[in-house]
């Protein structure tokens, strides 16, 4: 129902109320009242009284939610798609391939964009059983600028390639001396050297 027939059916009962209520006060002050007129009209008052509430309830009420709703929240603004919406779908579906074609996609809009590399190293090595691909992938993207926390997450995540799918403890141990040199001082060196006496402890163990 559009405002214009709320605001109208509004308008009549709010009317009828007042009838109704005007109607039994004078039924009541009348010397000889007639009580069951006075019950009758009282009872019809109560009626549309709350036939009224419940549709301001249903009706009005609501659209003075939203309008408040929308002042604060502004929920009619754009919503940004998920740049990576598109892929994570395709993974849902079993299309890792599909997804690695729109992570790249993505990339070639956004070359800054760190997780698309990590997704499609996670990908290459999880579901493709590729982790040359996805170390490959991973050290072309080490060679961009990036600021500390991205070359240190992406860092990371050649770490987790390098040790867990290749075995390369060299190459793991290097990227994390790497990291301990060049970002001293910081959280992502002290996560880098625990990572690196991980690493050293299970070579030894399996030596």
């Amino acid at each position: 129902m559009s405002t214009l027939p709320r605001i109208l059916i509004l308008l009549c009962l709010a009317g009828l109320v007042y009838v109704l209520f005007h109607d039994t006060r004078v039924a009541m002050n009348k010397p000889d009242v007639d009580s069951s007129r006075v019950v009758l009209l009282f009872g019809a008052l109560v009626i549309v009284g709350v036939t009224t509430g419940v549709f301001l309830a249903l009706t009005v009420v609501p659209r003075i939610g939203d309008a408040i709703g929308n002042f604060f929240f502004q929920p009619s603004e754009k919503i940004e798609k998920d740049p990576h919406a598109t892929a994570q779908a395709a993974i849902a579906r079993g299309d890792y391939a599909g997804a690695i074609e729109e992570y790249r996609q993505i990339l070639e809009g956004n070359p800054a964009d760190t997780l698309a590399y990590s997704e499609i190293a996670k990908i290459s090595c999880e579901h493709f059983e590729d982790p040359a691909a996805a170390a490959a992938a991973l050290e072309r993207a080490l060679e961009n600028e990036w600021s500390q926390d991205d070359a240190a997450f992406l860092s990371a995540r050649l770490v987790d390639v390098y040790w867990n799918y290749l075995r390369d403890g060299r190459g793991a141990r290097a990227l994390l001396l790497q990291v301990v040199e060049t970002m001293p001082g910081t959280r992502h060196a002290a996560n880098a050297g625990h990572r690196l006496r991980e690493i050293e402890q299970q070579i030894a163990l399996e030596g």
